[in-house]
């Protein structure tokens, strides 16, 4: 480790430069708190729920931010004393071969960061959650979810992270054999994920008849969107706050309202809402996002291939050689500014789409009136920023700020 290495430089502008980035980005968000609510948002803000959402908001920052110093804090004392030469020379030490090695590298890796997090997982479920109103999480539940998804990272996590290590390991052009790799993963688990992994944590039960499921059908049927089944989640077994997605493709398609959405929300809004999710399917904003995100993996997994290959990129952490399981764990170091660039493509073509929903389902509906409605209940009801700064909008927001979604509705 030397300021002559640039990958030591790499690596200490990728922790501290984005880290202060978003400590910056916080400071300027949490100021715009103590601006007046703007004109548009002065019914669905009232003075008490803005005091409310300040309050949620600043204690939802005080979680996060206290995560992210603790994990900076044993980040920099475990690279700067050796700990990742110590980690990768113990692993090498158990002779199981390279591949084993870099698998076992990567799952004490993760582990690490997870159990570092859970403290502040609590701390954020059964401290700020509780006290805001959103909990519904009991301790059974919070301890039972985090096992089952130890065990979905081993039976999942495990496997992909041996094959790239073993892409990587033994191959020639293996960045493009990782890419068709993680491609066909991320459909796989595309199609899985509502299938198999999502009712691990959720129960779905089919909707009962009734007036809402006969105004969903009538909506899919209008704009030959073909739906088979309509499910009802029991998102309040764990927080209030409200959701709906849909899963699937074709004929196979399923949409999934959580229960709090159907208890705080009209049936002309939730249909509205749908009708937005059936807009980003006309208007292809998931391929759009599929390719755009397959893009950047290859440019990762071009870029990774690259540092593998250098002895100073793994020196810049104190390791010999070239581990192809430890630099997996390290590239990420390196590859956090350019994460930060790609990100804000990303999230400014995200924020595009969900103007061309909106757009999509006032026209569907005939009105902006219920989906303007069912947006000003969300923020709301989640306690969301009013008029987030526009910094914290370009790092974060996938959608836009409410009081930009409102105005592009009523044009």
């Amino acid at each position: 480790m030397s300021l002559s290495n640039p990958w030591f430089i790499a690596a200490l502008i990728g922790v501290l430069g984005v880290f202060h980035l978003e400590f910056f980005a916080t400071l300027l968000n949490l100021a715009r708190l103590s601006r007046p609510v703007p004109p548009s948002l002065a019914e669905v803000f009232p003075e008490e729920t803005r005091e409310k959402l300040v309050d949620y908001i600043r204690d939802s920052k005080k979680v996060s931010f206290t995560r992210e110093v603790t994990l900076l804090g044993i980040l920099i004392v475990f690279w700067w004393s050796g700990g990742f030469g110590w980690l990768q020379t113990w692993a090498e030490s158990q002779g199981k071969g390279p591949v084993i090695t870099g698998v076992v590298v990567l799952a004490i890796s993760m582990l690490a960061q997870t159990w570092i997090s859970l403290p502040f997982d609590a701390w954020d479920t059964f401290g700020v959650e509780s006290r805001h109103g959103f909990n519904k999480t009991t301790l059974g539940t919070f301890i039972t979810d985090h096992f089952k998804g130890l065990a979905l990272m081993a039976l999942l996590g495990l496997p992909v992270a041996a094959a790239l290590v073993w892409f990587f390991q033994t191959q020639t052009w293996a960045a493009l054999y990782a890419w068709l790799f993680l491609a066909g993963f991320i459909l796989l688990m595309t199609w899985l994920s509502p299938r198999v992994i999502m009712p691990v944590f959720l129960k779905f039960q089919p909707m009962e008849d009734g007036e809402l499921k006969d105004a969903i059908f009538a909506l899919a049927q209008k704009l030959d969107f073909p739906v088979a089944e309509v499910s009802v989640v029991d998102g309040s077994r764990r927080s209030t706050k409200a959701n709906a997605f849909f899963a699937g493709f074709g004929k196979t398609r399923r949409i999934a309202l959580y229960d709090t959405l159907l208890k705080s929300h009209t049936t002309e809004e939730i249909v509205a809402i749908l009708a937005h999710e059936i807009g980003h399917n006309k208007c292809r904003h998931v391929p759009t996002m599929l390719i755009l995100n397959l893009l950047e993996m290859a440019l990762m997994l071009g870029l990774l291939g690259w540092a593998l290959k250098s002895p100073g990129f793994f020196a810049a952490f104190g390791v010999s050689g070239t581990p192809v399981g430890m630099g997996l764990v390290l590239f990420g170091m390196i590859y956090k500014p350019l994460g930060v660039l790609t990100g804000l493509l990303g999230l400014a073509m995200s924020r595009k789409h969900e103007f061309e929903a909106d757009a999509y389902a006032r026209k569907a509906v005939g009105s902006h009136q219920p989906l303007t409605d069912g947006l000003k209940k969300l923020s709301r009801d989640h306690l969301a920023h009013p008029e987030p700064h526009p910094l914290t909008v370009w790092l974060h927001y996938s959608h836009p700020p409410l009081v930009e979604r409102l105005a592009a509705l009523q044009r």
